[in-house]
């Protein structure tokens, strides 16, 4: 049985609006999430995440269709983050401001890697420097850390997103939250938000 994408792909590469309209509406929130978390700029991110489909529909055609559709998107969406933010390194882009704290799956799943895990991340200061501490980390890691922890892709799927090996992806979780916990005692959090910081349970 061929997927829902699938079907809409190829629906797409006959013409009909109405397909890439629901492709679209599919897959915005998820894209523009990570553009944003990426660049930390609605503005950039706006323009990376709609750079996104104009690439994506634009080679619509070499879509393999025995991968899916998502994580195809997903990879052009972090690697056109990712050149971004070299560029920006680079002095060519500006990405000064700051990151909005929020709730939700990055919440819930980084308490039992980033933090303690029999600890709440429900106040406003304990997600602003957890937001602070991801924004932090290098490019490569930051963007497998909003893979899973945001958008709660496995991490087969991340594997496949970003075309890496499995083995990759759980190394690079594994440095990244060893960062967050090295950003927090830096920082002098460490003791306020839990001594456990970094170690996780997850594997």
């Amino acid at each position: 049985m061929k997927s829902e994408d699938r079907v809409l792909v190829e629906r797409c590469l006959k013409g009909e609006e109405r397909a890439f309209e629901e492709l679209l509406g599919k897959y915005k929130g998820p894209v523009y999430s990570i553009c944003y978390r990426m660049v930390r700029n609605q503005t950039d991110a706006e323009d990376l995440a709609q750079e996104v489909f104009i690439r994506t529909f634009s080679v619509l055609d070499r879509y393999d269709p025995s991968y899916p559709f998502s994580s195809w998107l997903f990879r052009i969406t972090s690697n056109l983050c990712i050149d971004f933010l070299r560029k920006a390194r680079a002095g060519m882009v500006s990405i000064d401001q700051p990151i909005e704290g929020s709730e939700g799956s990055m919440q819930r799943q980084l308490a039992s890697g980033a933090i303690k895990p029999d600890r709440e991340m429900e106040n406003k200061e304990m997600m602003e420097a957890l937001e602070e501490a991801i924004a932090t980390l290098p490019e490569h890691y930051r963007i497998i850390v909003i893979l899973r922890h945001q958008e709660q892709r496995s991490y087969e799927e991340i594997a496949d997103d970003l075309g890496i090996p499995l083995g990759t992806v759980k190394a690079r979780i594994h440095r990244a939250r060893n960062m967050i916990k090295e950003y927090f005692k830096r920082s002098g959090l460490l003791d306020l938000y839990g001594g456990s910081a970094g170690e996780n349970g997850e594997h």
